[in-house]
């Protein structure tokens, strides 16, 4: 269905919409229908219409706050009068706070807020969960109760949830209310509480930058295998960024409506008593002067409040899926779109981050496989930057092309947009972890991460053409482009390949039938088609093959016989960058039944897939277009990055363990290296442990 619809949509003419706006509505009736990758639904709302809770009962207080209650005679007047016996806590906590006093205020306070907002009085319930956060603060903070706090103590750990739960409420209420703005205060203020809360960004973003915030807790996922969460204090939130005017070189690799992970964190500074007039009491209007900050947990797990280090509650998982959750990036419209017509699509592809700009970092470039999306590699991004050595380390940036051209061409784009993205975000070269790049390739994406490796020489031309190509007549530009395509220099600040199921000897895939329905439903390039047969009447007598520049797809490309794969095959790539490999192989039954190993993950042979100059070679137990997905796969670039690292002194130097290999897959797993290669580090001279590893990570 999705293919027809996008077939239907790529050759029609005269439409008004744009590509973009035509595979977007495209993609949105797709979305109505199953198969999503990622999803994120909103929760049922925790609070239930005000009308149904008036035959609830009132909350009850935990057995040792009664037992406190009881203790000073008010257990009676709270249960008739809570705000009267809440705010005598509050002046005990004001004038010589004592801990189970403390503790039982912020309990008592959050527990008539939620009653609160049950019912209906948003204005009472935010004030309350003012107080509530203001004492489980106190309870958590304050010097004068360093003495008695007991981490040990279950009350400890109950008062960290209610200041979480204050918090969340609270940046629900105003969340709802669009008073919650970085770069402006909110006040909390009644007869009884006065409490100013200054929002403010840490770190590189600006105030300015966010179109809207949204609660974790809000959200359910689903299509993440892992959801990766840390404890501690503060509210996880979703950012979400606006589009910003490109004025800065990096802004334009940022995706729309970009969503980052945060956590905001509640500081208190100060408090001020004041007189009302009405009550002559000094006590009775406490002012408190509040930080609301927010944190990106990526890259601050950890604050200092009191000099005391605080983790931070955060969950990443999620505010990813919510970016992910775009019918143009969660259904297979767009890679579907990409794979029939080059020319429509053209304006979307690109590099993307997903993160902030890091010099510091190494980037990590995703590059996806035929007929795939960056979405594609959601799961292994989730995963990899869980780890702390490697979110410390690297950025993680997606690199997303047509399907349809032959995979010289989109090597030849990307090509040019490595280099154009090194000389923008760091023209004077001072930046050394841009030189440090890894390229993680899948399937068809592998064959394009390599030819960023390989000086070509006329090796390729030689494929095409049997004379010299400065000898040909035409327009320069389209000679500088035939020229870009089919001579270049290794791309200087790549050090690191890994490849994943890539066809480097092709595919039986690509066989007649599908190159026959490629010609008869690809679109390329309009360079490719017309530019190129021009420069072909101009020289009816150069091209031994002309077809290579004006007719091959992306599934010609992949033959087992196509020229350029012969001479990928037989190119070398450069001293300065290690390769490692990982192969799919899929398992099969005899007729007995018995379970042996295959000899391809469905699309790719496994001789095609393995690649001589490996310092690291592995096979994963999973069909083609999973193969990425994995868990053994994830595991095993997970180790490489990781050693990387430890050969670029980033982090010490230790073994690192290789993906669990069954015995007799023992020998195979680690091949033995061509002698003078200079391949193999000491970071990766690891030993494999031995237990059978044949789940598959997605069933």
């Amino acid at each position: 269905m999705v293919v027809v619809l996008l077939t239907l949509i790529s050759m029609s003419s005269g439409c008004r919409l744009t590509a973009e706006q035509a595979i977007r509505r495209a993609a949105t009736v797709a979305s109505w229908g199953p198969g999503d990758v990622i999803d994120v639904t909103p929760r049922k709302s925790p609070i239930a219409l005000p009308a149904t809770n008036w035959f609830a009962k009132a909350p009850q207080p935990s057995p040792r706050t009664e037992q406190l209650l009881r203790k000073f005679n008010v257990l009676d007047q709270y249960r008739n009068d809570p705000d009267s016996v809440i705010e005598w806590l509050q002046k005990l906590a004001a004038q010589s706070p004592v801990m189970q006093e403390v503790h039982a205020l912020a309990e008592l306070a959050q527990q008539q807020a939620r009653w609160s907002l049950q019912r209906g009085n948003r204005g009472r319930a935010i004030r309350l969960y003012s107080v509530a956060l203001k004492h489980s603060y106190q309870f958590l903070f304050a010097p004068q109760l360093d003495v008695e706090r007991n981490a040990y103590d279950p009350q400890f750990r109950s008062m960290c949830d209610i200041y979480n739960q204050s918090l969340e409420s609270m940046l629900r209420v105003v969340c709802d209310d669009g008073t919650f703005v970085p770069g402006q205060a909110m006040t909390v203020k009644d007869d009884e509480l006065d409490v100013e809360f200054e929002v403010r960004i840490h770190g590189r973003w600006k105030n300015e930058q966010f179109e809207k915030f949204e609660l974790v807790g809000d959200y359910r996922t689903r299509g993440f295998e892992n959801e990766y969460r840390t404890y501690g204090l503060g509210v996880p939130l979703i950012a979400v960024r606006k589009q910003q005017v490109a004025d800065t070189p990096v802004e334009k690799y940022y995706p729309p409506d970009l969503t980052l992970a945060m956590t905001a964190f509640c500081h208190f500074e100060s408090s001020v008593s004041t007189v009302n007039p009405l009550f002559n009491d000094p006590a009775s209007i406490r002012k408190h002067r509040a930080v609301l900050t927010l944190y990106d947990p990526l890259e601050d797990p950890t604050i200092k409040a009191h000099a005391k280090t605080v983790p931070l509650q955060s969950d990443t998982t999620t505010p990813l899926a919510y970016h992910l959750n775009d019918p143009l990036l969660n259904t297979a419209v767009l890679a579907t779109a990409s794979l029939l017509n080059a020319e429509t699509t053209a304006q979307i592809h690109g590099m993307y981050m997903l993160e902030p700009y890091d010099p510091n970092k190494i980037p990590v470039v995703m590059v996806h496989g035929l007929w795939s999306s960056p979405v594609t590699w959601a799961h292994m991004f989730n995963d990899l930057r869980a780890n702390t050595d490697i979110r410390k380390n690297y950025q993680f940036w997606f690199y997303s092309y047509s399907t349809a051209q032959p995979f010289w061409v989109s090597a030849m784009r990307m090509r040019q947009d490595l280099t154009r993205i090194r000389e923008e975000l760091d023209p004077r070269g001072y930046s050394k972890s841009l030189d440090q790049m890894v390229l993680v390739g899948h399937s068809m994406g592998g064959l394009i991460s390599k030819m960023q490796t390989i000086r070509s020489d006329d090796r390729f031309w030689q494929r095409v053409s049997s004379v010299p190509i400065d000898s040909l007549k035409g327009d320069g530009e389209t000679i500088d482009k035939v020229r870009r395509v089919f001579f270049f220099d290794p791309v200087p600040s790549v050090k690191r390949v890994v490849t994943i199921a890539s066809p480097f000897s092709g595919s039986r895939f690509a066989n007649g039938t599908a190159r026959w329905f490629s010609h008869k439903f690809f679109t390329l390039p309009s360079f490719q088609t017309s530019d190129f047969e021009r420069l072909i009447a101009n020289n009816p007598d150069a091209f031994t093959d002309p077809g290579l520049l004006t007719a091959r797809t992306s599934v010609d490309s992949l033959a087992v016989d196509s020229p350029m794969i012969d001479a990928l095959r037989s190119s070398s790539i450069s001293n300065e960058v290690t390769f490692n490999n990982i192969i799919g192989r899929l398992s099969k039954k005899s007729m007995l039944g018995k379970e042996t190993e295959g000899d391809s993950d469905g699309v790719v042979s496994v001789e095609s897939a393995k690649c001589d100059h490996s310092a690291s070679e592995v096979f994963i137990p999973e069909e083609h277009s999973r193969v990425h997905q994995h868990a053994a796969c994830i595991y095993e670039v997970q180790r490489v990055l990781l050693a990387n690292l430890a050969g670029l002194r980033r982090i010490e130097g230790r073994t690192i363990p290789q993906i669990p290999v069954a015995a007799d897959q023992m020998q195979q797993a680690m091949p033995t290296v061509p002698a003078g290669t200079g391949r193999v580090r000491m970071a990766e001279q690891v030993t494999p442990v031995m237990p059978d590893h044949t789940s598959s990570r997605r069933r």
